[in-house]
């Protein structure tokens, strides 16, 4: 059979599905010894107090794949839902996908369409779920990093978290680059939007992002020079006062203050300067050199009257 050239893979294949098979069998059991039972009450999210119910079963798809739970179920009259905190304690909240599988998911969906992700989670995991259910995961993994770094740039906006100093040697600039670009979504997330299409409807919507990054160093030509990793970003649907929360959150928690010099760099637009100069009013503005050219080219188009032959 190995001789057969394609035999090794054929093998390892098997091999996979072996310990893959095995590997869930181990892990049901490793969890079946616990149910989540938190006596004949607890806590709700609604503030009222659920009751215990029963156990009830749940199927959750690991990297192993499918994995049968029983878990304590409680339910609250006040608020008419039910809950099983063994679902909270595994990390696996409404969904039905673990942790790790979740982790992997968004990774995928992040760079491929739904259906590309789920046909190479199957070829390189041996995972098998629906491009569907990747979307949702996707979706609300999106919504959980979302929804987490709105909740801490507030609480740095607040002081409520005081973030430490950058690391010695402080970089001796730190850059901040804002813009807004247009992001393919589906219809519906454009209806009553106006667009820029002959028919006047729009096929993207407006995200607005910064990047912040320090330099260090200056090339032989003079040139700054971005330190390598040193990038963070931050973006939104929501508009530029949305961002500009977002941003200073970000330039606080970098320690922005420490700084020599701070440098806010942008395509000329008024909204960036206007933000820039509330968040770090000591900052030089730099226009981009693609933007630069552009306003340069548009400035010589108006005064051509003046110069009809800029060759003499």
């Amino acid at each position: 059979m190995l001789g057969s050239g394609d035999g090794l893979a054929v093998l390892e294949q098997a091999m996979r599905a072996a310990l893959t098979t095995a590997g869930a069998a181990l892990l049901e059991a490793v969890l079946s010894g616990e149910d989540g039972y938190a006596g004949p009450r607890t806590g709700c999210g609604c503030g009222g107090q659920a009751a215990y119910a029963g156990v009830r079963d749940k199927t959750v798809t690991t990297v192993l794949g499918p994995v049968r739970l029983k878990r304590a179920w409680y339910h609250c009259r006040e608020c008419k839902h039910g809950f099983a905190p063994r679902d909270q304690q595994l990390g696996i909240g409404g969904g039905s996908l673990s942790p790790g599988l979740s982790e992997m998911t968004a990774l995928a969906g992040a760079e491929v369409s739904f259906a590309r992700a789920a046909a190479l989670l199957a070829g390189l995991a041996g995972v098998t779920i629906s491009p569907r259910t990747i979307e949702r995961s996707a979706e609300a993994t999106g919504a959980a990093a979302r929804a987490a770094a709105g909740a801490e740039a507030a609480a740095i906006r607040t002081r409520a978290i005081i973030p430490l100093p950058p690391p010695e040697p402080v970089p001796d600039m730190l850059y901040a680059e804002t813009d807004g670009t247009g992001v393919p979504v589906r219809a519906s997330e454009t209806e009553g939007r106006q667009g820029k299409s002959e028919d006047g409807k729009a096929g993207t919507r407006e995200v607005k992002l910064a990047r912040l990054f320090t330099v260090s160093r200056l090339d032989e030509d003079g040139r700054p020079v971005m330190d390598a990793g040193s990038s963070t970003y931050v973006a939104t649907f929501d508009g530029k006062d949305a961002l500009a929360e977002l941003v200073e959150a970000e330039y606080l928690r970098r320690g922005g203050e420490h700084f020599r010099q701070v440098v806010a760099i942008g395509d000329g637009a008024a909204w960036i300067w206007t933000m820039a100069e509330k968040l770090y009013p000591h900052a030089t503005h730099i226009v981009d050199i693609y933007h630069a050219r552009e306003h340069l080219h548009d400035l010589a188009a108006h005064l051509a009257f003046i110069t009809p032959d800029p060759a003499q």
